[in-house]
């Protein structure tokens, strides 16, 4: 997915977003996915956003609906008081539903997580996370998406992340499509805002 900006003049500014997902079988129980994102914004030659982040899941199939999983995940935000985070762990997911149609996909895991904060402090902890992945099938040519998650420190209960997006995917041709997404990235214990708002329109390659 790209979305890209780019204005000049009385104000000068310049927004990218990339996100990039794949997945490979290794069997026919196994499969790993791969998930990274990019979203960078510069205003009057000045950084106002640069944050990315990077998943792998490698998933074995225990049954039609039920798997195992183990999945890591680092995050670089560079406008808020993290440096970067990092999360590894393993888990299992149900396949609620999974068909043409709709899929409903729940996870939960523990996880490891590090914590690195722009003044050097560090922070380990175990950390339970839960993640629900729903898509539904509008038509031939129009999809939606919803996904949540949350994570919470296991040592102090008002340490805890959450994060929603809903995106709504209408097909031009038979490999691109338009995309219209919003994401909430809500963090409880910060200096800084709490909650991060992005909405975007993309061009999406399939």
């Amino acid at each position: 997915e790209l979305s890209y900006v780019q204005t000049s003049g009385n104000t000068n500014t310049t927004t990218f977003s990339s996100k990039l997902q794949g997945t490979a079988a290794l069997s026919a129980t196994e499969s790993i996915k791969a998930k990274g994102s990019v979203l960078y914004s510069e205003n009057d030659d000045k950084t106002s956003a640069n944050k990315y982040n990077i998943e792998l899941d490698y998933n074995h199939m225990i049954n039609e609906k039920l798997y195992s999983y183990i999945g890591i995940s680092y995050i670089k935000d560079e406008s808020s008081d993290y440096d970067y985070r990092l999360n590894i762990g393993p888990g299992f997911g149900y396949k609620f539903i999974n068909d043409d149609i709709q899929t409903l996909d729940i996870q939960a895991g523990l996880d490891y997580a590090f914590d690195k904060y722009e003044n050097g402090k560090k922070d380990e902890y175990i950390a339970p996370r839960t993640e629900t992945n729903y898509r539904y099938r509008i038509n031939d040519n129009m999809q939606f998406k919803q996904m949540l998650s949350f994570l919470i420190s296991s040592e102090d209960s008002e340490k805890y992340f959450f994060t929603s997006e809903s995106s709504l995917n209408l097909k031009m041709i038979e490999n691109i499509s338009l995309g219209i997404s919003y994401r909430i990235d809500y963090v409880n214990q910060t200096e800084k805002e709490n909650t991060d708002r992005k909405f975007l329109t993309s061009l999406i390659i399939d």
